[in-house]
C-alpha cells in the first residue's frame, strides 16, 4: 500500500480521525521508514520515493492535509527545538520537493524536454506565482577574491511557487535543482534547491526558515559551507552605496551581477521567459 493509492487515501483518513496531529506525522515518518538524517544519495532517495504512488500529484489534497497538520503540531517556534521527530519533520520538506518534480518528469517530460519545459505544461491553468524571486536560492562562495558558483557554473535560478506550498527551483540549463534527487546529486541543487513549504505567510519563518539551522542534514551543512545568498540592500537616489552593497541582490555591479545586469533584473527576465514558455508566446526581448 504506497502512498497516494486509494487503500492508504483510506487509511489515512483514519490515522486522522483517530490521533493528533503529532501521533499522525508520526505514523507517517514510520510508514516510509524516515532516517534521522537525509542522506542525499540516489539510493536513499529512491527508497524513500519509493513509497510514494508516482501518480501522487502535486495539487493532491494530501499535502495540504500535512500541512495542516504540521501547523497543529508544531506550535511557536518549537519545530526550530532539538529532537528526532523535529528534523524528520524538517527534513522531509525535501523529499516531498524531490517526489514533486518527480511527478512532473514522469508524466509531463518527453524526450529532449527539460525539466523546465516540463514544468510549464504541467503548470498550464494552475495558479502558480512567481512573486518571490528566490533571493535565498541563488547562493555563491567567494574563495579567495574569486567568485564559485555551485558546480562551477553561473545561474540565475528561478522560483515558482504553486498555492505558496509547493516550490520548484530551476537553474538557467533547465534542470531542477532539489536538496534530494531521484536522478542526480548536483552541488546547485544541495545548495540552491527546492523545500516544500509548511507554513502560510504568518508561519513561514517558524516552520520553513528557522528550523534550518539545528535540523538540516549533515550533508547539506558540509556542501553549502561558505555559499552566501545576496543581500536585500537598495541604493537610494542621491545617495551614496550603502555598506556591503557589493553583494546586493539589486546591484547591477556587485558581485552576484552577471551580464552587467542585477540579479534582481535578471530574475524578472527569466520569469517572463518562463512565463512566454507556459502561455506559448514568445518573450518581448527574445531576438527574431
Amino acid at each position: 500500500m504506497i502512498i497516494g493509492s486509494k487503500a492508504f487515501s483510506s487509511l489515512w483518513k483514519e490515522w486522522q480521525k483517530e490521533y493528533q496531529p503529532l501521533q499522525v506525522l508520526k505514523l507517517l515518518l514510520a510508514y516510509i521508514e524516515m532516517p534521522e538524517d537525509l542522506s542525499g544519495e540516489l539510493e536513499q532517495t529512491q527508497r524513500l520515493l519509493s513509497y510514494f504512488d508516482l501518480d501522487l500529484a502535486p495539487h493532491d489534497v494530501l499535502w495540504k492535509d500535512i500541512v495542516s497538520l504540521v501547523d497543529l503540531a508544531f506550535p511557536g517556534d518549537s519545530l526550530s527545538q532539538e529532537g528526532l521527530v523535529e528534523r524528520q519533520i524538517h527534513q522531509l520538506r525535501y523529499l516531498i520537493s524531490s517526489q514533486q518534480a518527480q511527478y512532473v518528469r514522469t508524466h509531463y517530460k518527453r524526450t529532449g524536454m527539460t525539466d523546465k519545459e516540463a514544468l510549464a505544461v504541467y503548470l498550464r491553468w494552475k495558479p502558480f506565482t512567481m512573486f518571490d524571486q528566490g533571493r535565498l536560492h541563488q547562493k555563491i562562495a567567494i574563495r579567495d577574491g574569486k567568485v564559485i558558483y555551485p558546480d562551477g557554473t553561473p545561474s540565475v535560478n528561478l522560483k515558482i511557487l504553486l498555492y505558496n506550498r509547493i516550490e520548484f527551483i530551476l537553474d538557467s540549463q533547465g534542470n531542477f535543482l532539489n536538496e534530494v534527487d531521484a536522478e542526480k546529486v548536483t552541488e546547485s541543487g544541495v545548495v540552491n534547491g527546492a523545500s516544500f513549504n509548511y507554513g502560510n505567510f504568518k508561519r513561514h519563518w517558524q516552520l520553513d526558515v528557522e528550523p534550518v539551522q539545528l535540523n538540516d542534514p549533515a550533508f547539506r551543512n558540509r556542501m553549502t559551507k561558505g555559499f552566501r545568498s545576496p543581500n536585500k540592500l537598495r541604493r537610494k537616489w542621491g545617495q551614496k552605496e550603502p555598506e556591503h552593497f557589493d553583494k546586493s541582490f539589486y546591484n547591477p555591479n556587485g558581485i552576484y551581477a552577471q551580464s552587467h545586469r542585477s540579479l534582481a533584473n535578471d530574475v524578472k527576465r527569466q520569469a517572463r521567459a518562463f512565463l512566454a514558455m507556459v502561455y506559448g508566446v514568445k518573450p518581448f526581448y527574445t531576438k527574431q
